[in-house]
């Protein structure tokens, strides 16, 4: 029922004869470093469920394995030998999950479209796939995708068919330069990984994906802004964008009445936060170190979840460039939950006297400021 080889790697093949294996559910061959090729009369194996043939050298698959009609997970993880699947890979019809991260992978085949099961497809840092056939919307049973690393060019638009969609990453070498519109139609989204891609602004029907919790866009040094419709993605609970071009942020965010993660960090063009960033009620964390934000609105000490605040600079100052004086707002003192404060190198000047109302700080980190003095007294730091 269970044959383990991993790791055997001496062997050079399989006996020609495996007739007889027609209880083997779990074959694994993880490691074999020495295999090549496969027994040509695998059809035999009719109870086979689990196939794993990770870091071998096999070229192809042998026809026979395509009759496997049982194959439920098929494994080919950094096989640099292999740059194709056969047309009738499609008819694995109880196949649910197949990887081929980090293999030699140039094309897939469209019969993809026919494996009306599939749950996972993998295809992390294949360096040689550029490509994705149109025929991926179809297995509507598909929950994770994933092409981070791998160099897509584009997403066909029959992605958004893809309904029961619930992780979706792809980026990595700027070779993506924008998602398609058909991207609203992922209705049951619930995370979206967009990293290390050209892409300048986010389709306006992104707005449609109500259950969408994380959006993730980490060094997309090309995003120039966010559409208006990100204030209908109520299910958001963590946004993530760094190394931007954005200037500034939509009024709608602050109907993002679930958003608990707000991370900035590295967007330089950053120069203002929404007024509306006030009506975040659950936010606990913002980070947006290294922003050119130099006020904050008067709207942000209604924050009344907010716990970290990471708002420091981490570069080095620019000589003959004039320093603009960071400008809290007078209702800062209301963040009563917040317990971890970085605002170094904010050019701080005056009195910091707000500071000392802030009674669940932790952590203050106020160096390489311009204030000219402390509290009197910082009775009320008593944690």
């Amino acid at each position: 029922v269970h044959l383990n080889l991993r790791g055997c790697s001496n062997l050079i093949e399989l006996p020609s004869d495996v007739s007889g294996l027609r209880k083997l559910e779990n074959l694994i061959l993880t490691g074999c470093s020495k295999l090549k090729k496969l027994p040509s009369n695998m059809d035999s194996m009719v109870s086979l469920k689990e196939l794993l043939l990770d870091e071998t050298v096999i070229e192809s698959l042998p026809e026979s394995i395509f009759k496997l009609t049982k194959l439920e997970r098929l494994s080919l993880n950094r096989c640099k030998f292999l740059k194709g699947l056969p047309e009738l890979i499609g008819k694995l019809c109880s196949l649910k999950e197949i990887s081929l991260n980090d293999s030699a992978l140039e094309k897939l085949p469209d019969s993809f479209g026919s494996l009306a099961n599939l749950e996972r497809l993998s295809l992390l840092w294949c360096n040689s796939l550029t490509t994705i056939p149109n025929s991926i919307g179809h297995p509507n049973s598909l929950v994770e995708f994933l092409t981070y690393g791998s160099p897509i060019k584009e997403l066909p638009a029959s992605i958004g068919s893809l309904s029961n969609l619930r992780e979706l990453s792809v980026g990595r070498g700027e070779f993506m330069r924008e998602l398609p519109d058909s991207v609203g139609g992922l209705n049951s989204l619930v995370v979206l990984q967009i990293n290390e891609t050209l892409i300048t602004i986010l389709p306006h029907e992104i707005g449609a994906l109500k259950t969408l919790e994380k959006l993730e866009m980490r060094k997309c040094g090309f995003l120039r802004s966010l559409p208006q419709s990100i204030g209908s993605m109520r299910g958001l609970t963590a946004i993530v964008i760094t190394d931007a071009t954005i200037t500034e942020l939509p009024e709608s965010v602050g109907m993002l009445e679930n958003l608990t993660v707000l991370r900035l960090n590295g967007c330089k063009q950053l120069r203002k936060l929404p007024a509306s960033i006030g009506q975040l009620k659950s936010l606990h964390r913002l980070h947006m170190v290294d922003t050119a934000v130099t006020e904050l609105p008067e709207s942000f000490g209604m924050l009344s979840s907010l716990m970290v605040l990471k708002m420091g600079k981490t570069l080095q100052k620019r000589e003959h460039t004039e320093e603009i004086n960071f400008i809290l707002p007078t209702s800062f003192s209301n963040l009563s939950l917040l317990y971890d404060l970085d605002a170094r190198a904010c050019n701080i000047s005056g009195k910091v006297d707000d500071f000392e109302k802030l009674s669940s700080l932790e952590t203050l980190n106020l160096s390489r400021n311009s204030f000219s003095s402390l509290p009197s007294s910082l009775r009320g730091l008593s944690v």
